[in-house]
């Protein structure tokens, strides 16, 4: 399905990063992962996975400047998926913008902001390359507690349409909105409110799994989703059902 494509992954050493990794790969794809964890490239050596096609830098994505030295040998990119982000609490303190905020909001969007100014005409160069954003239920309904990243997860919905109106019909955009997910990122929160609770919200009463998740981002990337753009797809189990 992706032979003789390459494809960025961000956040890609992440509960959903490896299976949509190991999907790529094994799909025929090129894979540029990228994952501030020095530690990344030993957990996506994971089993069923073709480290042949795999190509892994740590980096942070700081700022376009970074973004555009890590990938200045490529000249073509078929699609990119943005995974990286942080779920940090906040309590609307003194001192959250430097502590939360700014953080929150760089390792989220910015990041990606200044990832895809780097690449655009990289992808140009391909036909109907793919971007897929990944927000959150957070985005809908808000975090409690979670201000900044549920402000974050927004803004890259807002992103996500202001770009596929611009690049239609060259570049795809889209988004996928996870509900309540098996990962470690997850688990806390989880913890926290209870899983009866957390269930009790779920129509399909289960949590969804990272490579349900990474199904519907296969789809996006893949040729049954030419049609489609600017759209957000809820994974969710039914929470938001309009």
């Amino acid at each position: 399905m992706f032979e003789g494509k390459t494809i960025i992954v961000t956040g890609a050493s992440g509960g959903i990063g490896v299976p949509l990794v190991r999907r790529l790969t094994n799909l025929g794809a090129r894979v540029i992962a990228i994952d501030v964890n020095p530690g990344g490239a030993d957990i996506l050596g994971s089993p069923n996975l073709d480290t042949s096609k795999l190509i892994y830098h740590c980096s942070g994505l700081e700022d376009e400047a970074s973004c555009s030295a890590l990938l200045e040998q490529e000249s073509h990119i078929y699609g990119l998926v943005h995974l990286a982000g942080i779920f940090v609490p906040d309590d609307m303190a003194s001192g959250d913008t430097e502590a939360v905020y700014d953080p929150v909001m760089s390792a989220n969007v910015r990041n990606v902001y200044g990832l895809y100014a780097s690449i655009r005409k990289a992808l140009l160069k391909e036909t109907s390359a793919r971007v897929v954003l990944v927000s959150s239920l957070a985005f809908r309904r808000g975090a409690p507690g979670h201000t900044a990243y549920s402000a974050a997860k927004g803004a890259l919905v807002g992103m996500a349409r202001s770009l596929a109106r611009k690049e239609a019909p060259n570049i795809l955009i889209n988004v996928v909105a996870p509900g309540f997910i098996d990962t470690t990122m997850q688990q806390k929160i989880i913890a926290k409110r209870g899983i009866d609770a957390v269930l009790g919200e779920i129509p399909m009463k289960r949590l969804g799994s990272a490579d349900e998740v990474a199904s519907v981002i296969q789809f996006l990337l893949g040729p049954d989703s030419a049609y489609i753009t600017g759209q957000v797809i809820n994974v969710d189990g039914g929470i938001i059902c309009s």
